[in-house]
Parts: structure tokens; sequence; C-alpha cells
């Protein structure tokens, strides 16, 4: 689908990890999900990206809840068996004042354009964040911060594989940073590990860049009678792109 594989491009020139992976694997990449972020509000939060993934034929077939963490998120599947899309969105009404006022800053998105090409551009623009809006932010939510951050961009893509222990090594050999664990047990329905977050500048309101967290890669093995997610392995991943996260 043409819309994953420019957001892919993107994505990949900015995370070496997911350009590993796809090295490691002979060029092949089946892609399981990918994942973006969002804020709740007029006109903004999980429908914005639904309706945009409805165009192309994506429906909604799951829904889930992170309540320690103030999120809210679905996953799309498609009929022709292409990648999931999942989307999650923070509820700033359940955070401070002082949050949602930092929050309140993030540029309201404008309407998604129709072109391939124009949406591909639309999902990728960053907005231009102040320094201490992020610092102060990143306190009572890193979610938040991260949408300060980077906007609509790709959270992350992820490698579908048949094992996904021997894709932990396989990384782990290449010198690729990753996650202390693999999230579900052996036999489960949904096994779920990925990299660090790749650091990259986020260029600030004030001039200059300052180093942020941006998006890790993710590796998943799926039963093939399981197509949905499941929470607690989510709510462990949405926690790697923490600043210092090891």
């Amino acid at each position: 689908m043409r819309l994953l594989g420019l957001l892919w491009d993107r994505y990949a020139a900015e995370v070496p990890y997911a350009r590993t992976f796809v090295q490691l694997s002979g060029g092949i990449f089946r892609n399981d999900h990918v994942a973006l972020r969002t804020l709740a509000r007029p006109g903004g939060g999980i429908a914005t990206f639904e309706r945009v993934f409805e165009r192309f034929g994506w429906k909604r077939a799951g829904e889930y809840s992170f309540p320690d963490t103030h999120l809210e998120a679905i996953y799309m599947a498609h009929p022709d068996g292409l990648p999931r899309v999942f989307i999650s969105e923070l509820r700033a009404e359940r955070l401070s004042a002082r949050a949602q006022q930092l929050l309140s800053t993030l540029p309201e998105a404008p309407p998604a354009p129709e072109p391939v090409e124009a949406l591909a551009e639309w999902f990728s623009a960053p907005p231009a964040p102040q320094e201490s809006s992020l610092l102060e932010l990143e306190k009572e939510s890193q979610y938040g911060a991260w949408l300060l951050a980077f906007g609509r961009k790709v959270n992350h893509f992820t490698g579908s594989v048949d094992d996904v222990e021997v894709w932990q090594r396989k990384m782990r050999e290449a010198g690729v940073p990753m996650k202390a664990d693999i999230e579900g047990a052996p036999g489960t329905a949904l096994r779920q590990t990925a990299t660090h977050a790749a650091t990259v500048p986020v260029t600030l309101a004030a001039g200059g860049t300052r180093p942020w967290p941006y998006a890790y890669f993710e590796i998943a093995q799926r039963a093939p009678h399981f197509d949905g997610f499941l929470g607690p392995q989510a709510r462990a991943l949405f926690d790697m792109t923490k600043r210092g996260t090891v």
C-alpha cells in the first residue's frame, strides 16, 4: 500500500534499527502493524487518523484502555490482510491543568489531504516545541512530551517473525540495543519485544535542536488465529520512548 510505503521510508531513514532488521532478514520486511499517537481533542485524536485509513479500506477491529497513562487506543484491520494500524490517544482532560495548558500549544492538524504523497507529508511534519515545555510536560506524561516533539509522525513499525526469541538474539548480536525482556510468555497468542528508541534532533521554537527519543522498532510473533493486541503488552511498550530507557 503506497501510503504505508512512504511512511516506512521516512521512518526507516531515522530509525537505523529498522534498517538492520531488514538487512538481517535478507531484504524482506513483513509488517505486522504500524502505530500512531495523537491527542484527543476536537479536530484531533483517534477519529482523525481513523478517517484517513478508512479511505483505504481499514476498519476498526478492537479497542483498548490504559487508565494509568490516560490513554485510549484502537486497532484497525484490512480485509485484504494489509498490516494492522494501532492508534492511541492521550486524554488530556485527565491530566493536571498545567499539563493541559502545555498540550494546548501543540498545533492543530490541518485537514488531511487526499493525494497519497501529500498525505505522507501530513503525517511527517513535526511541530517545533518550546524546550521548556518538553521538559516540564515530560515529568507528568512522557507520551505528551513525545507529541509536542513529533506530532503526527509514525511511532513505530513492527516486523512479523516466526520466533521472537531468535530475532531478539539476532538483533543483539548485530549490536542493536534491545528491550531487556519479551512481552508474552511462550505459547501465548502474541509475543513482542522492541529496540530502544532511536534519538533524533527535535527542532525547537526558539531555534536550534535538542535530542529526543523518537521511535523504536518492534518485533512480534503472532499466533495464526490471533489478530488483535494484548493490553498489558502494549502498555509496557509505550514506555520505550522514555528518555533513559534501558
